[in-house]
Parts: structure tokens; sequence; C-alpha cells
């Protein structure tokens, strides 16, 4: 028999097919995995802070990987489905037409609520964040304040894997719920709502099933990719896990019954305490600055080499070389640039972080020649943000494992944090959260 894990990320999405040990003696083995980019992004030209994307897209995404993988056909067995994903998405839907009643996906990157807003929610609510599913509905209700209540048409709220999840259990879904890790990342607190609102689903454990798939096989409610990456790399006592994928993660798993001195100023906290499996949790430091900062880079030389060619495509380097040339050229300088910052999309303890350089001066103007010293400053920049953003919980880690596909793939990364620790970094590029999810199925 199998486990099934999906895990419905920003830029792609992916799936994991595990089998089940027959022998105390085997390994639990991964029969299938592959990776697409789901391409779902909508282009906001007029609402610029907005960053939606198309679920049409995305879950046509899934239904390419579900087909690849053999998961469709009748005689595979398949033990239990789990999905992951990312984590303070908004989106709505009716249970009556899920498929066709449902809104855009406001993912975690979006911006468009202001500090003014909220500010204006009251204390109770200062944890709340831009792109939290909770702000995030807020500010839906609040425009519709005078207007035709366009949210009617919906009953049910959750994340993208959420909707994943009543796409595949459409006829056997019954209540709205949705996991304590996903909850948490929306802006509940202590498995509890702030707020009452009839679209807030029920908090329910991981492992909770909330429908079937094919009529008979259970899948469980939807958790977050952050834990199911964690838990895939079945990290010992005091080992860290780095994640640098769009966004960037670095977590510790703690006892539930220990405290931090951060969890008394939760509005300011740079990192944050969140549910994780078993009576624990994870101390995390959360970034919104990850592979999308070099991703953004990488696309700004692409410009400007276009307009040098006078937008011919045939005299200029295209993205994927772009991307080898870099990480080439990072591994060859030795040198970074003091006074950089590569916070380009701010982060939630302090949405003003931008991105810049300051205090050039000509006699320092060589280093800005050397691209490659450029490109390794931005990964130094990414990984000392992660630490500094955990702060002292940072000192208890005894090793580390690294993940994530932008880690993975890029090595002035992995010197960089290498560099910063002086700790054991193990890279682990087997172990994501599709695989995470599959391997949490296979344990229920």
């Amino acid at each position: 028999m199998y486990s099934l894990g999906l895990d419905i990320g920003t830029t792609s999405c992916k799936i994991c097919v595990v089998s089940v040990s027959t022998t105390n003696d085997e390994k639990n083995n991964v029969v299938f995995t592959e990776q697409l980019t789901h391409n779902a992004h909508i282009v906001q030209k007029e609402f610029v802070s907005y960053d939606e994307q198309s679920p049409v897209k995305i879950l046509d995404t899934v239904n390419t990987l579900l087909e690849k993988s053999g998961s469709f056909k009748d005689d595979i067995e398949i033990k239990s489905v789990q999905i992951c994903g990312q984590m303070h998405g908004f989106i709505l839907w009716s249970s009556k037409s899920p498929r066709t009643i449902v809104s855009s996906l406001i993912t975690w990157q979006d911006q468009r609520c202001s500090t003014e807003f909220l500010s204006s929610l009251g204390s109770s609510l200062a944890h709340l964040r831009t792109g939290y599913g909770l702000a995030t509905l807020l500010w839906l209700i609040n425009q519709q304040k005078g207007k035709e209540d366009e949210l009617i048409k919906y009953d049910r709220a959750g994340t993208i894997a959420d909707y994943i999840v009543a796409i595949l259990c459409e006829d056997s879904i019954t209540k709205s719920q949705i996991s304590n890790q996903m909850a948490t990342s929306w802006g509940a607190l202590d498995n509890k709502w702030p707020i009452e609102h009839r679209l807030l689903p029920e908090i329910v454990e991981p492992g909770t099933i909330i429908g079937y798939w094919k009529k008979n096989i259970p899948v469980y409610v939807a958790l977050g990719d952050l834990q199911c990456s964690t838990f895939s790399c079945q990290p010992k006592e005091n080992e860290g896990i780095i994640n640098i994928s769009t966004s960037a993660q670095l977590a510790l798993v703690v006892d539930q019954k220990l405290s931090t001195v951060q969890d008394d100023n939760l509005s300011l906290a740079s990192s944050m305490r969140v549910p994780y499996f078993q009576s624990k949790d994870l101390l995390v430091a959360a970034s919104l600055n990850g592979g999308n900062i070099l991703s953004a880079f990488v696309h700004l030389i692409n410009s400007w080499q276009l307009s040098l060619n006078n937008n011919n495509n045939n005299s200029s380097f295209s993205l994927d070389i772009l991307w080898s040339r870099l990480i080439e050229l990072g591994l060859q300088s030795t040198s970074t640039i003091e006074n950089l910052s590569a916070a380009l999309f701010g982060e939630r303890h302090d949405p003003s972080m931008s991105a810049s350089i300051t205090n050039i001066r000509s006699i320092n103007m060589s280093q800005l020649n050397d691209i490659g010293s450029v490109f390794r400053s931005v990964c130094q920049w990414i990984i000392k943000n992660l630490f500094e953003m955990l702060g002292e919980d940072s000192l208890k880690m005894k090793g580390i494992i690294g993940t994530g596909s932008a880690l993975m793939r890029n090595g002035v990364l992995q010197q960089e944090l290498k560099k910063r620790v002086k700790c054991q970094v193990i890279f682990n590029e087997h172990s994501d959260a599709a695989y995470g999810s599959a391997l949490f199925a296979l344990m229920q």
C-alpha cells in the first residue's frame, strides 16, 4: 500500500508517493515524486499591493501530478492522503459548488492590509500581519461596508491546501475545519479565533479525517508546509531546520510547556511559536525574504541585459544561464558588501524594512563591479536575517539540517550557512514538505 503527500507551494506543487513497509527492517520508499510550476500568479496592474493566484491553475497542476503518479488508477492501493501548503494564504469557496464558486487565492505575500488598517483592528488583534488569513478576511469584510455583500455566496474559507482537500473530498465533507497549524498562521491564539464569524472554520488537530477521496481513501486535514518540511527531516533534539524556497524559515522543535521571553510580546516578535506534532511546538523565524529575493535579482539583471541588447533575446543570456553564471561568480567571490539589506519584501514584524546599499563611495565601487560579490552578499543577508530573527533561540541548535529548493540549488547560500554557524550542517535534498506529508499520512 501507499501513502500520498501533496505540497501546494507558492510557485509550484509537488507530489510524493511513499510505499508502506512490509517488514520492520524495510525502510519506507519513495516510489514517485515530481514537482511542477503552476504559473498561477495573477498580474495586478491596478492594485500593485495585491498578490493573488488562480486556484484553477493550481488545481490543474495538482490533477496533472495525480495523473502522472498513477493515483487515479483504481488498482493502486492508496492508504491515505495528506496535503500541506502555504500557510497564511486565504481563499473562499461554496461547499455547494466548490469548483465554480471560488475566489482567487490571496497569498501570504499580499500587502493590502496596511499598517493603518491593522492598527484600526484593536489590541486583541495586534498580532495580525498583512497576508494572514484572518487579517485578509477582516479587510474583505471592511470592503463590503455600504455595498452589496459579495461574500454571501461563500460558506467556506481556508488555505489553498484546505481548498484542494475540499475538491478531493467534495462528496464527503460535512464540516468546515482547519488544522491548528494553519489556524495559528492565520491569526488564531491558543487554538481559538479571537473573533467570531460564520466563515471561520472549526480548529482541529493534525490527523483529523476531513473526508474521503475516491469514496474510501481518508484525507486528513491540511497541514502547514513548514511543519511537514520539518517532519520530513525527523530532527533530533536541538537540531534546527533551515528551509529556503520562495520564502525562508529557521525552526527548532521544542516542548509545548516551554516558553520564551518573546511569548509575552507577540506584536513585536520577529520569531514565533507555532504548533507542531505530538505535544511539540516549533520556534520559528519565518522570513518573507528567501529565494524570491534572488529571483528578483536575476530578473533585474535579465531586464538590464535585454535593454542593453535592444530586447534582442538572441544576444542575451537565458534565465537558466544567468542563474548558473551568477552562482558560479558568487562561488568565486570571497568578499561581501557592508551596509547591504536585501529585505525586498519587508518582514511581518517590521513592514518598513526594505532593500538598500548605503555608504557607497568611489573607494568601494570596485565591489559593486564584482557582480559575484553582490550575489554572495544577498545570499549572506538571507542567512544572517534568519538567525537574527530567531535570536538567542538559535544558540540552542547543536546541528542544522538544510532543505528547500533554493538552498539545494545554490552553493553560495550553502557556503554562507556553514560560515554562519559553528555546528554541523547537513543538506538533505530528499526532505521536503511533500515527503513529510506522505510520511505523516503513512504513520496514521
